[in-house]
């Protein structure tokens, strides 16, 4: 079979063909020759995530393309020699086979992991760089170096996995990494560790939260998301949070995921307790999953989220006018019965208000 020139199509065709490429393909074409790879870079081609993965298990780099996300996985050779890789056809040599689109290549040094992610970078645009380092598959001096080399790169998320991690290496690494990157560890964290920057980084997931205390959550500021798996929190600490947070002038983050603890059952009434709160007519709207509790924070001039807002805004000042209302009764007996009157009439204008407006929710 006769191979096709590709490097002599017309520009429009090169484009249009690449252009259906999955991320895996644009990399085995870029390996295939150096003037594709430059040809590649020059397409810059649009993904959405690149996920990158080091542990010790298997000689190899997994590349693999779900979508618009590439994930490239660096383990352990035994091999000790080493070239610089500036050209991505330099890995042709190390390539051992293709399985559901994963490609398979003997394994890189640290040195050389960096000149790949550099080439990466230059073939494609990508806001979501994410690397994943496998603690229990490392020597903890190979932690660092690969930690220390990560934090001279831009990234969007840094995933530590697996294992147990000790009080001072969970302080370093929280010390060293920025609060704008995401951090997420599904390692054990021991249950006396604490930090003041734990819940000061732009998303966190901790799989083993049970080392937070109630009052660190006060301390969320500027977060997008915060997933806390097992934890020791209850209905009632969670009520707490809620409570702070609705009343808090700062911004803490747009959503909060918490498992509450193991054995405990999700109190809504207690959660909700002394918070305005409507809920969809329709109860199958309602999903509760096992003993997790979901969060969101919405801005209702951004968001579609307007309807839901005039009417919480409604609720809110009828109840306002409620306890405008019982408080005088209670303390002035004897008040007039002008000023009695016009809040009177103010809560029959909110409840006809909100009667017209409200045609979705139990309030």
């Amino acid at each position: 079979m006769k191979k096709f020139p590709i490097l002599k199509i017309p520009d429009v065709a090169f484009r249009e063909v690449t252009s259906m490429m999955t991320p895996t393909e644009i990399i085995k074409l870029a390996m295939s020759n150096f003037k594709l790879e430059l040809l590649l870079r020059n397409r810059k081609y649009k993904i959405d995530a690149i996920i990158l993965q080091s542990g010790n298990n298997y000689p190899q780099i997994d590349t693999e393309s779900a979508e618009n996300c590439l994930s490239v996985f660096f383990e352990k050779s035994e091999n000790e020699k080493r070239y610089p890789v500036t050209q991505l056809v330099q890995l042709q040599d190390k390539y051992r086979e293709e399985i559901d689109e994963k490609l398979y290549l003997t394994h890189l040094s640290l040195e050389e992991m960096s000149s790949i992610y550099s080439n990466l970078t230059r073939l494609f645009s990508c806001s979501w760089y994410i690397w994943v380092l496998i603690f229990d598959e490392m020597k903890l001096e190979e932690f660092w170096e690969y930690t220390e080399k990560i934090l001279t790169f831009e990234f969007r998320r840094l995933t530590v996995h697996g294992g147990s991690m000790s009080n001072d290496v969970l302080a370093k690494l929280m010390d060293k990494a920025p609060e704008k990157a995401e951090l997420s560890i599904d390692s054990d964290i021991p249950l006396d560790y604490s930090h003041p920057k734990a819940l000061q980084f732009h998303s966190v997931d901790y799989e083993e939260a049970r080392w937070l205390k109630s009052e660190d959550l006060y301390n969320i500021r500027n977060s997008y998301t915060i997933k806390l798996e097992r934890t020791n929190f209850d209905s009632i600490d969670v009520n707490r949070f809620l409570n702070y947070w609705s009343d808090c002038d700062k911004d803490m983050m747009e959503e909060i995921s918490i498992s509450l603890k193991e054995g405990t059952q999700i109190n809504k009434q207690e959660i909700f307790r002394n918070l305005i709160v409507i809920s969809p007519n329709d109860d199958d709207s309602v999903i509760l999953i096992e003993r997790q509790v979901i969060f969101s924070a919405w801005d209702p001039f951004k968001e579609d989220v307007l309807y839901e807002y005039l009417v919480l805004k409604l609720v809110y000042q009828k109840r306002d006018c409620e306890e405008k209302i019982r408080k005088r009764e209670k303390e002035f007996r004897g008040w007039r019965d002008t000023e009695k009157r016009k809040l009177q009439l103010e809560l029959e204008e909110l409840e006809r208000k909100l009667a017209v407006l409200n045609r979705d929710f139990v309030v």
